[in-house]
């Protein structure tokens, strides 16, 4: 029997995929790691002092901002800011999986770990229409906002996977499965992971 160590989690923005996330790893009793988790680790391992909250989408208030500008331990001539970044956020990353049988949620954590055996990525979208009406409703805003928002963050994820991967964020290849968060919602698709997973795991 295999035994799954690493799930990886993929997602459009809107989708339900921190949800779902959140689903999996109470079923399976399993750490999640965020990039808040990640940005905590990283403070504790060592690998920046400080760690600024990101609680809006802004090229200066994110997680790969506060790693570059607060790292010491690299040698800041030898490697660019986005190498020093995707170096200590893969570090932190690796070190958490070395803990034990955990979940990533975003952070191209696929193609990071794309050397292990034990991995299952998956990659969860829905139309954009359905992911507009749901950020609207989750957060209070006109739709027209909330199509300006989720566009914005599809493009940024790409942009942010691209940087990591040599594959395609969204793309069906990249991933075990794919799947429509809004044919089955929330609940559906968190039984439809936990079935790929368990089904993978009694695979001779």
């Amino acid at each position: 029997m295999r035994n799954v160590l690493l799930i990886t989690i993929s997602r459009q923005f809107g989708s339900g995929g921190h949800a779902i996330a959140e689903n999996l790893a109470h079923a399976l009793d399993l750490p999640l790691f965020d990039k808040d988790v990640i940005a905590q680790a990283a403070k504790e391992y060592g690998l920046y002092e400080r760690v600024m909250q990101e609680d809006h989408p802004s090229p200066t208030n994110s997680l790969l901002f506060s790693i570059a500008t607060n790292m010491y331990h690299l040698n800041r001539d030898s490697v660019s800011f986005e190498q020093r970044a995707s170096m200590a956020e893969e570090k932190t990353m690796r070190n958490l999986a070395k803990e034990g049988p955990c979940i990533f949620l975003g952070r191209a954590a696929d193609a990071v770990f794309a050397d292990s055996p034990e991995r299952v990525s998956f990659f969860l979208h829905a139309p954009l229409e359905w992911r507009v009406n749901r950020t609207a409703q989750q957060y209070d805003i006109s739709a027209q906002k909330a199509k300006n928002i989720v566009r914005q963050m599809d493009r940024k994820r790409a942009a942010y996977y691209a940087d990591r991967a040599d594959g395609n964020w969204g793309s069906a290849e990249t991933y075990h499965l794919s799947i429509d968060t809004s044919l089955l919602g929330m609940d559906g698709t968190t039984e439809q992971l936990l079935t790929f997973i368990r089904s993978y795991q009694r695979k001779s």
